[in-house]
Parts: C-alpha cells; structure tokens; sequence
C-alpha cells in the first residue's frame, strides 16, 4: 500500500506533470471508487476545472481546482497516477481519467478497486482527513506529543499505534515494521511496557525512516535494506542474520526479529 513516502513522490509527480492545467473531460471506467457522489456528479464538478494546487496528508493526494472543488485521492493497494498524450498509451487499470487543456491525459490506476476517490468542498468533509493525527515529519510532531500519543488511551501492540491514523498520519504497514526493526522494538510490545528509551529510539526512527524514504519512494523495489526486501529475499536478519518471523498484528502480517527487537 502506498504510505506517506510513496504519497510524497506522489504528490511531486503531478506537480511537476499536471498543476496549472485545466481538466477538459473526465472519463470514469469505475464508479465504485468514487465515494461520495455518482460519476456524473464527479464528472460534472470537476470538469473545466484548473488544477491550482496539491498538497499530501497522510496517504491522501489533496488538489485544489479554482472553483473552490477539492479532488481528493487515496492510493489504497497500489493506486497510481500516470501522465501520457494519447489513449493508445492509457495505462491498464486506469479507472478515472482526466483528460487536461494540454491534449495529455492524467490516469487514476487501481490494480484493486480499492482506492478512493471524491470532489468535496473541503478537505474536511472526509472523514479520514478530519480525524487525522498529526504529520510525522512536521516541526510538531516532537518527542513530547508522541509521548503524549503513546501514554494515551488503552494499551495496545506498538505496531498497531504507529499504523493508526487517527494518532499518526501515513505509517502504513511495510514502514511500521522497519521503523521498528530499526528501533530495536518487538512491533506486539505493549505500549504500556516501552519505557522512556525505547520511546526515544523509536521517535527517532519513525523520522529518520521517513525521511530517508522519500528520495526513493517513486521506484517499484524497497530498498535492499528493508526487512521486507531482505525476507522475500531469503537474507534474513543484517544484524544477526536469524530468519525473520511473521506474526499478525492489527490484522496485518507483521515481520520481526527474535534475536534484535525485544
């Protein structure tokens, strides 16, 4: 599933392909991703609409069109978005596309069905945006909210915290594991049994994964560094080199090693 990173990269490609154009049409070949209206009401909102700004929150794609309609888009298990110049080269599972004031195109791709898709007023009228945690990698978010994110609340696996949006916005679950692969921290501890250490390497690495993965989030493989890369890989562990075990956690495979996450 695309996380924060992948978003980012997201973000940048239609900033550097499709902002300042305006939309000339609109095709949907499914509607079921589109979430709050119909296809012809989607259609008909954004449709001579000029793509004025984009911005990222979480793993929602936020574009502002200069009729006060917001386009909102979630990635899901692999959504994507493609600029090309003629239909002959639309993508496969292309399931929204615009077709801009240029003459190129610019598609929505689910491998899935499972993205999701909405012209809204504001960012605010989805549900998923207005109950967001904060940013990780904003000035803000420093030791003391997560502190504050992690003494809040019932006590829960570690892992399950960081991929709740509603406390930190764009941890998905392929980074959830490395960030605490590379903390040192079993992801079914108990948030209540981590101690003011352990919180701090992990604050530490929530950034610094985060961080690091932006330049590369655009390419298809994980880097060869990441517990996911190295496990379908057959590697196993760099620091100990035991096969990674799997266990599931907030109903989601989670790998880990015995030997250096406790």
């Amino acid at each position: 599933m695309p996380e924060l990173p992948e978003v980012e990269s997201q973000l940048d490609y239609l900033r550097s392909n499709a902002l300042g154009r305006a939309i000339q049409k609109v095709s949907v070949f499914e509607p079921r991703i589109i979430k709050n209206s119909t296809a012809s009401s989607f259609r008909k909102a954004l449709t001579g609409r000029r793509l004025v700004a984009a911005s990222r929150r979480g793993k929602y794609l936020i574009v502002n069109t200069d009729a006060r309609r917001v386009l909102v888009l979630h990635f899901g298990m692999g959504g994507d978005l493609r600029y090309y110049p003629s239909p002959q080269q639309r993508p496969r599972f292309t399931r929204i596309e615009f077709i801009l004031d240029n003459g190129y195109r610019l598609a929505f791709t689910c491998p899935r069905n499972i993205c999701r898709v909405m012209s809204v007023s504001s960012p605010s009228d989805v549900p998923g945006l207005r109950q967001m945690g904060p940013e990780p990698l904003c000035k803000e978010f420093t030791l003391g909210v997560f502190k504050t994110l992690i003494g809040t609340g019932t006590s829960r696996a570690i892992k399950a915290l960081l991929m709740d949006q509603k406390r930190i916005a764009g941890i998905g679950n392929i980074y959830a594991d490395q960030i605490l692969f590379e903390s040192g921290v079993r992801p079914t501890r108990k948030t209540s049994d981590l101690d003011a250490t352990e919180i701090g390497r992990l604050y530490r690495s929530i950034r610094r994964v985060l961080k690091d993965a932006l330049p590369t989030a655009g390419e298809e493989a994980l880097p060869s560094h990441y517990i996911y890369s190295r496990d379908f890989s057959g590697q196993g562990c760099p620091g100990c080199g035991r096969p990674f075990e799997k266990t599931r956690v907030g109903g989601r495979t989670t790998r880990y090693c015995t030997g250096c996450q406790r």
